[in-house]
């Protein structure tokens, strides 16, 4: 804290001072002044965390001096003599916290500094939370009418992250927010700013401070993030010296976020650094089209969007500029490695993922519609009508991509539901069980069943009847 310590006299001052720094040892900045006139010309400029004040001084009294800053709310403790009290009352009605009858011992001091922490946190508390609600406010109205509002609380210079996240579809996403945020909120907690962290309507988390944070302080946040979750964070950092400047610097920012396929994925980028790459952006937004086509299996927009990658006018220069974010989005993304040495390439590698992709989604789709459909007379041309591709090429993929064919694969569910059956105690006969599970005649089920179990139908309920 920056501590005032005004009165005349020299020694107090330094009793003072050697008992705040005997308690708490390098903590707090002193600011000696020796008259009222001189303080009033301080709180002018700035504004102290709290002022202890004897209440006789030269040129203006300490007790005048407060009388004309006391609306500023800065904490005073009065200092005064026995002789003096009736003037610290007066000073208690200004809103001084306390008062020390001079000289102070150590646990007066000790006292009243653990009263002013206090006071300073509770201010804190209530400041950030009306610095977050205003902040949500700010960004509302900006983002829905493009209305700035002026801000009370969400005061600059300010510090701002904006993360995008890239996420491995195979792991869990859960506290990955609460994670990050609480990290942001010990780091601006470290410099005393007050914070706000939220998504924006577009899904964007936004880290805001008020106070210039450094960028030595800001550049490790995405690797630690990256280190304790399944999710990479690209975090785009700036100042700002106005709400306007920083509300269209997120807007740019938005612009442009698709270079972190490009380069800096998962770790911080400045304004200054990012708009040294803009040269990306054609390229970037591309890939950044494909990798949307690609999550919604839309073939269309997938050949239409590889087809403007491969006529793009210097393709291949800002394909060799990029660093190894390309690849490392699509394996996470994909979990296929592409080729990034030339465009063709990197086109090629697409195709093959996405086709491979597409077999493993007709696989996944044929598997759902065997378990529930079992009962019903089914087969691979009834598979093949409703997925739109020839039974040849259905059975061709399936025995690919399962290491068996699918006629085997639906006898076996087939047979594990019988099992189920049997061993629920809800089918007596055979004929029941077979038609159950989809088969008309008994024959052909009773000789699966051995084929599967090593015993007859008849032979497993006899086994299975409650005694």
């Amino acid at each position: 804290m920056n501590i005032i310590l005004a009165d005349d006299e020299r020694l107090p001052r330094l009793g003072l001072k050697s008992m705040i720094e005997e308690l708490f040892p390098n903590q707090h900045t002193f600011i000696e002044i020796t008259n009222g006139e001189e303080l009033l010309l301080y709180v002018e400029q700035q504004t102290p965390d709290v002022i202890f004040l004897d209440i006789h001084m030269p040129k203006l009294s300490g007790l005048e001096a407060f009388s004309q800053f006391y609306q500023k709310n800065i904490p005073v403790v009065m200092l005064t003599g026995y002789a003096e009290f009736s003037y610290a009352k007066e000073a208690l009605k200004y809103g001084a916290i306390d008062y020390l009858l001079k000289p102070a011992g150590l646990e007066e001091i000790k006292r009243v500094m653990m009263q002013i922490y206090q006071l300073k946190k509770d201010a804190h508390a209530v400041y950030q939370k009306n610095y977050e609600l205003e902040c949500k406010k700010i960004l509302n109205l900006f983002f829905s009418i493009h209305f700035i509002q002026q801000p009370k609380f969400v005061k600059p210079p300010y510090t701002a992250m904006l993360f995008y996240f890239d996420h491995d579809p195979n792991s869990s996403k859960k506290n990955y927010f609460d994670l990050l945020s609480t990290s942001l909120e010990k780091l601006s907690d470290a410099y005393s700013f007050p914070c706000s962290c939220s998504f924006l309507p577009s899904g964007e988390l936004l880290f805001l401070s008020s106070g210039k944070i450094p960028l030595t302080s800001l550049n490790h946040i995405p690797e630690d993030f990256r280190n304790s979750s399944s999710c990479l964070a690209t975090g785009f950092s700036c100042y700002a010296d106005s709400i306007e400047e920083l509300l269209n610097t997120i807007t740019y920012i938005q612009k442009m976020e698709s270079i972190r396929l490009c380069t800096h994925l998962g770790k911080c980028i400045f304004l200054t650094e990012l708009k040294q790459q803009e040269f990306f952006l054609p390229f970037s937004s591309l890939i950044d089209k494909a990798i949307f086509s690609l999550q919604l299996n839309d073939t269309i927009h997938l050949q239409k969007t590889l087809s403007e990658i491969q006529n793009l006018k210097e393709g291949e220069f800002l394909l060799s500029k990029c660093d190894t974010s390309l690849s490392i989005i699509f394996h996470r993304l994909f979990h296929h490695h592409v080729s990034t040495h030339s465009i063709l390439q990197l086109i090629d590698s697409i195709k093959h993922m996405y086709s491979q992709e597409k077999e493993t989604d007709i696989i996944q789709k044929i598997n759902l519609y065997v378990n529930q459909n079992y009962m019903n007379q089914i087969g691979i041309n009834t598979i093949s009508d409703l997925l739109g591709i020839s039974p040849n090429y259905l059975s061709k993929t399936y025995k690919l991509k399962t290491g068996e064919n699918f006629t085997d694969y639906l006898t076996k569910i087939r047979m594990q539901k019988a099992i189920e059956l049997i061993e629920s105690g809800s089918c007596k006969t055979v004929r029941e069980i077979a038609e159950k599970v989809g088969y008309f005649s008994t024959r052909y089920f009773t000789k699966l069943f051995l084929k599967t179990t090593g015993v007859t139908p008849s032979e497993y309920l006899k086994q299975h009847i409650p005694l």
